[in-house]
């Protein structure tokens, strides 16, 4: 069996794939994590081809004890004593007046950190600040790009960067990078040769909203937006509820000061180093935040005009 962080990161590839073929020159930022926890909160109360379906498109059947795992992690992303700081907000919202099983509301809350608010609409999203230093590890031949990655202070968190080789025109690179990104490409990443550079990063912001019913759609969630197909009985003992919206909200900005997100780990990205050669981002490329010592991508983007 493998790892939630497999799991969460495949996931994160195809997610990435379905959010830029539509348009080769949007920007996309999104926190796999967040989202894929989402479901697996419903999850806990899906039962019949609804589970089935959430369980095989986040690719949960393949990794053990699930919501076993997303426990160890919230526990180990948001420890006592780390150099970053990380505040899930995901929640369910419910009808008011709708009977929810007492067993679901309390799983969801001991296993989550997370909670059902029965409410008609509220919203909510955390950020922090802290430092980072920066390195190059190389390049990788399979995607055709430069690597750099740049840990954030205390060395748990990175930011890791794609640059494009082939840069025939705007976003030709991009998209081969892109058609040709998996799991075990972002992992190779992680086995080349540091060397140390002067790093030129441009300032960039993004601020992303997705309603992300139709993408799930397509990657294989179909069900549980249907409100005569969903049974997520285990939430309340009867086949009446539905999910009407999975919604994700996504903020980056990278300056002089460092990187700032709305529930990720922030820091300084632009810096030099006494070293002739140089790590020029002036081109499209790719980026993630990644926990080291469990391996998941927190955050994937693509920025389209540095």
């Amino acid at each position: 069996m493998s790892t939630l962080s497999q799991a969460n990161g495949t996931f994160a590839t195809h997610l990435l794939k379905m959010l830029c073929q539509s348009n080769p020159s949007i920007r996309v930022c999104y926190s796999p994590v967040s989202i894929s926890s989402a479901p697996a909160m419903v999850l806990l109360g899906a039962k019949g081809q609804t589970a089935v379906q959430i369980s095989q498109t986040l690719h949960f059947d393949s990794a053990e004890d699930i919501h076993s795992q997303f426990q160890s992690l919230t526990a180990e992303v948001s420890k006592r004593g780390a150099s970053h700081t990380l505040k899930l907000a995901n929640r369910l919202y419910g009808e008011k007046t709708y009977n929810f099983l007492p067993e679901y509301l309390a799983s969801i809350q001991k296993t989550y950190s997370a909670d059902l608010a029965l409410v008609d609409f509220q919203h909510a999203s955390e950020d922090a600040r802290k430092e980072i230093n920066q390195w190059v590890k190389g390049q990788t031949e399979d995607l055709k790009c430069k690597v750099l990655e740049m840990p954030y202070q205390g060395g748990e968190l990175s930011m890791v960067i794609l640059l494009p080789e082939d840069i025939e025109d705007e976003t030709t690179g991009l998209e081969e990078i892109e058609k040709q990104l998996t799991l075990e490409k972002l992992q190779e990443c992680e086995n080349l040769q540091n060397i140390d550079v002067c790093v030129k990063l441009p300032k960039f912001k993004m601020e992303e909203s997705y309603i992300l019913n139709s993408n799930l759609g397509q990657l294989g969630v179909q069900d549980l937006f249907s409100s005569s197909k969903a049974d997520l009985s285990g939430m309340s003992g009867s086949r009446d509820l539905f999910i009407s919206k999975i919604v994700h909200k996504s903020y980056v900005e990278v300056n002089e000061e460092g990187t700032e997100t709305d529930a990720a780990m922030p820091g300084t990205v632009v810096g030099c180093c006494l070293m002739p050669m140089e790590f020029t981002v002036d081109h499209p490329f790719l980026f993630f935040i990644r926990h080291n010592p469990t391996a998941h991508v927190l955050f994937l983007g693509r920025v389209c005009s540095p």
